[in-house]
């Protein structure tokens, strides 16, 4: 490795693009899947699986919270690059 940085400005558009759209795509069916979950869940147990429901419940709203925080991820890194990609243009171009 010999220490020269060289960034490629549309490889790091392509790597933004890319993760912004995978953090939308992962936020979308989180949503989702956390909605139609919980409905099937008490759909099927109905009141008599209202004990099982209390310790459910909060496993799927972690679960939601953290596929959730994923997406953010992705979008934040996505936007992160789209910002460095810019700087880097801008500082190459001056």
């Amino acid at each position: 490795m010999n220490g020269v940085f060289k960034a490629v400005p549309a490889a790091m558009t392509a790597f933004s693009t890319v993760n912004q759209a995978v953090g939308a795509t992962i936020t979308a069916a989180g949503s989702a899947d956390g909605e139609a979950m919980l409905a099937a869940a008490a759909a099927a147990l109905g009141p008599i699986g209202a004990s099982y429901l209390a310790a459910y419940v909060p496993a799927q709203v972690g679960n939601l919270a953290a596929t959730l925080s994923v997406g953010q991820l992705h979008a934040a890194i996505g936007g992160a690059t789209a910002v460095a990609n810019e700087a880097t243009v801008a500082a190459d171009n001056s």
